[in-house]
């Protein structure tokens, strides 16, 4: 196999010119995110509060109806659950024939650890006092 060896150009002692400048505006930081503009409506016409509220609560209602249809589909059940001594929401999905649970949300490994954190976050205050 042939080695060879790349010269550098030599370099040239008189500067090049350029074919003109270019005129550019000064550069301005543009922000990561620009919040979208919503249409304002006069204060006379603003919704009430409770409308507001009850659009919210069907939109929920017609979700957790798709929900359940599809876990009715798949033989599966939707379970919601607190944590006492966490406090924390779990959402488990559980099959309705064996009763195993499929997949919780937050899992038992963090449970478990916000659980142990909890205790030790007790223990430290306790001795502190």
């Amino acid at each position: 196999m042939a080695i060879e060896t790349i010269t550098p150009l030599p370099q040239g002692s008189v500067p090049t010119q350029g074919t003109g400048s270019v005129e550019r505006a000064l550069a301005k930081p543009e922000p990561s995110f620009i919040p979208p503009v919503l249409p304002s409506a006069p204060d006379n016409a603003a919704r009430p509060v409770e409308q507001n509220t009850r659009d919210i609560e069907q939109q929920v209602g017609k979700a957790i109806e798709t929900v359940e249809v599809m876990m009715e589909l798949r033989e599966r059940s939707v379970k919601f659950e607190t944590d006492e001594s966490t406090g924390a929401n779990i959402i488990k999905i559980v099959d309705d024939k064996t009763g195993d649970v499929i997949r919780q949300m937050p899992p038992e490994e963090l449970l478990s650890f916000m659980r142990n954190l909890t205790k030790m976050l007790g223990n430290f205050l306790d001795e502190r006092v």
